[in-house]
């Protein structure tokens, strides 16, 4: 029988350090011990920073800090500290900053070498075991023969990361203006995709801090390009296999540019932000889609992330014993196993199931027979072609993916990061909080929880004098509170308060925001800092204003000051004003940032939407080429939409030499289509289209258009006594064609404003 010797991590709380409590590497958790034993055996450091449920992390620890002969060099020739990220956020924002700067690149696991006080010398993110071990000898060499050298070059990284932070500080400052909207809607397009959705290439991530931006833009400025932006990224992500079909929720981000090969990883604050973004989509536009969307998302938190005190837990792993997504991907075989065939008929051809899967592995580039359920069409779509219902296809899909629930909690789950973080916490508050205001009677589970974490935080989370702690595990509060956690918790506060006009979360969050003022004020600069003198063993201090997958920190104390402004503005005028001018100096001290990069601080522009939303005068944000445009971009059609007296007219502009088929066509050819859907009081009736030619191509007679085709959508408003805002979407469907060759069938999903004013 085979006894493992545990090393110091057996101590900690984390679950990420626990994952290594039994590798052969004498790992250190961050702290004096680890290092008062490199000064004093003058050995470099080894730190590694990772979480819980990162996929190459756990690689890296199978591959390396599982190797006898590795872990041998480690504990030879260096002191290894093993840091979880997610617990000691300012350790991995000096660190992968200072691996940006030596390799222009950085990620997780991140691996860093460092002199005896810390300062960084060398590093990088994952390495294959041979590299590594060839990699630490190196580093032995260098260390033993050149240390001075060594040291010096160490000592330039370091004043190189502080010249950084002081021109941050110095030369950043500025006067807000509205104009920074322009830019940051001319960025947004710019990086745009106007197929799927979504910013940038693969790897594709959620565009969190975005979202409230954008459909502030849309809602509040009327701007249709920025809430287009926003609303078709929210489509196509839930359409995608990045949204856990089954399941519900959210996974990390897309290995592709179409949302379908996702990590299979699940955060807490991907989910909280997402949940927000497509409940406030739904207030938006009524459209249900993304009413659902929010709801399945927040009905998994509170199914598989919240703890039995009332908190929610960190994370899902990606990984599990058969492999990384083995749990949340399906076989043909597997699904027509569980269930009837007509059924599985249904969700394969809906879910797009094939026998042989329908993606290719990220490592082999082969497919292994499983597959991601994901939808190519709307089950609106699906229903019409069927013949059924579309409410009744619902409830129908509904039922399976509820049987298919059950059968897939029999599999080996992923492992779950069960820490508490305030900060995350702060924003699944924040999220289920609004969720609950927007679907009234149905959110009653969503305020309930949301209080009782909130409470939970108040109770469990803050040490004997009163100050807030970062984290939270098995009994034990700990960490001293980054501006993070008073931020996003006072965020989360406020929007109690809104739902509840309960005073004890106003004064809470009052009680917060002096607290967060005190201890990381940035008097002389303006802004705030990330950490104050009681997070040790920090080469430098940290102050972030750049957004990652979360608002940073400096972002979400802006949101959280303006609400407080705005709260206070009646009972406690002076009070309101302090907290008002708190948060504009905030922006002024970045301005320089926001004005060189705006959709870096996603988070900033909100809170000054918030701050000044009401009374600022919008700037003209139209733009040469409109989002539309960009969406056929090149393509040989064009969609316009000409609003009638009898409804709305959509055309097809075509482009000579080209096609489309008519919307009843022969099998085998893709028939244009024009859907419209709304839950605004509307009748919308069915298409009625121009008459198409008839053709002889090759040897068979089709209906096609030429030049242009139109379909009027009969709409009338329903009688109503109130008045309503929302959004027409129009889905379209056609397939370009020459005489002799067709193109790949076009998709496209358009989002109409509408204003119904009652008559009288």
């Amino acid at each position: 029988m085979l006894i493992r010797k545990p090393n110091r991590l057996i101590n900690e709380k984390s679950p990420y350090l626990l994952q290594h409590a039994y590798n052969p590497v004498d790992w250190y958790p961050w702290g004096v011990e680890a290092f008062l034993k490199a000064r004093v055996e003058e050995k470099p450091i080894f730190l590694s920073i990772g979480y819980s449920s990162c996929h190459w992390c756990h690689v890296m620890e199978r591959e390396s800090f599982e190797n006898p002969e590795i872990a041998d060099l480690l504990n030879r020739y260096f002191v290894s500290i093993k840091v979880d990220r997610e617990e000691r956020p300012d350790v991995d924002e000096i660190y992968i900053n200072a691996v940006q700067l030596m390799t222009g690149r950085a990620g997780w696991p991140l691996s860093v070498f460092l002199t005896t006080d810390g300062l960084p010398f060398y590093g990088g993110t994952y390495y294959p075991p041979q590299a590594f071990a060839d990699l630490l000898t190196r580093i032995v060499s260098v260390w033993q023969n050149n240390r001075a050298q060594v040291e010096q070059a160490a000592a330039e990284l370091k004043a190189e990361l502080e010249q950084v932070v002081a021109m941050r500080h110095h030369s950043l400052r500025g006067t807000r203006s509205p104009s920074i909207f322009r830019a940051y809607k001319a960025q947004m397009l710019e990086g745009f995709d106007p197929v799927h959705g979504g910013f940038g290439n693969a790897p594709k991530f959620p565009p969190n801090t975005a979202l409230p931006v954008l459909l502030h833009l849309g809602v509040e400025w009327g701007d249709e390009d920025s809430a287009g932006m926003a609303l078709m990224t929210l489509f196509h992500m839930a359409h995608g296999g990045v949204f856990d079909h089954v399941g519900g929720g959210f996974h990390r981000y897309s290995t592709d540019a179409r949302w379908l090969v996702p990590h299979f990883e699940k955060m807490l604050y991907d989910n909280a932000q997402l949940g927000w973004a497509y409940t406030h989509a739904y207030a938006m536009t009524g459209d249900t889609l993304f009413a659902d969307v929010a709801r399945r998302t927040f009905d998994w938190m509170l199914r598989e992330m919240r703890l039995p005190e009332g908190a929610f837990a960190s994370a899902l792993d990606a990984d599990t014993p058969e492999g990384e997504g083995y749990y949340y991907t399906w076989t043909h075989r597997e699904l027509y196993e569980l269930l009837p065939r007509d059924e599985a008929d249904l969700f394969c051809a809906l879910y797009n199931i094939t026998p042989e899967g329908n993606y290719e592995e990220e490592a082999t580039h082969q497919r292994n027979g499983r597959n991601i359920p994901h939808l190519t069409q709307t089950v609106e779509q699906h229903a019409e072609a069927l013949g059924v219902d579309p409410e009744e296809l619902h409830e129908r899909l509904a039922d399976i993916r509820a049987r298919l629930l059950v059968a897939r909690q029999t599999r080996h789950a992923p492992l779950r990061d069960d820490k508490v973080l305030t900060d995350w916490n702060g924003l699944a508050i924040w999220a289920l909080a609004y969720a609950a205001e927007v679907f009234e009677d149905e959110g009653e589970p969503y305020a309930q929880a949301a209080v009782e974490a909130a409470e939970f935080l108040w109770e469990r989370l803050r040490d004997p004098d009163g100050l807030l702690l970062h984290r939270y595990r098995n009994g034990e509060a700990s960490i001293p509170a980054y501006l993070s956690d008073y931020a996003f918790y006072g965020v989360g506060l406020m929007e109690l308060y809104s739902l509840t006009l309960e005073h004890k979360w106003l004064e809470r969050a009052v009680a917060l925001a002096d607290q967060m003022i005190e201890r990381f004020h940035d008097a002389t600069n303006g802004g705030f800092y990330d950490t104050d003198s009681r997070h040790d063993w920090l080469i430098m201090p940290v102050k972030s204003y750049q957004d990652r997958a979360m608002p940073s920190g400096n972002g979400a104390a802006v949101q959280f000051l303006a609400q407080l402004s705005m709260a206070l503005a009646i009972e406690e005028p002076k009070r309101s004003e302090r907290y008002a001018q708190l948060a504009a100096n905030t922006l002024d001290s970045c301005w320089g940032l926001l004005q060189r990069a705006p959709s870096a601080g996603d988070s900033l522009l909100y809170g000054y939407l918030l701050l000044e939303g009401d009374l600022m005068e919008p700037p003209d944000l139209s733009t040469p080429q409109p989002l539309r445009e960009r969406m056929e971009g090149d393509t040989p059609v064009r969609v316009e939409f000409v609003p009638t007296p009898e409804g709305l007219l959509v055309q097809f502009q075509i482009r000579e030499g080209w096609h489309i088929n008519a919307p009843h066509t022969q099998e085998g050819r893709i028939a244009t289509e024009v859907r419209a859907t709304t839950d605004l009081p509307l009748e919308i009736g069915e298409a009625q289209w121009s008459p198409p030619q008839r053709v002889q191509l090759g040897n068979e007679v089709v209906e096609v258009y030429y030049r242009q085709a139109a379909a009027l959508l009969p709409i009338r408003a329903l009688p109503s006594s109130q008045p309503a805002e929302g959004f027409l979407r129009i889905a379209v469907r056609y397939q370009p064609c020459t005489d002799t060759e067709c193109g790949l069938p076009e998709e496209r999903v358009y989002m109409l404003p509408l204003s119904l004013r009652p008559e009288g």
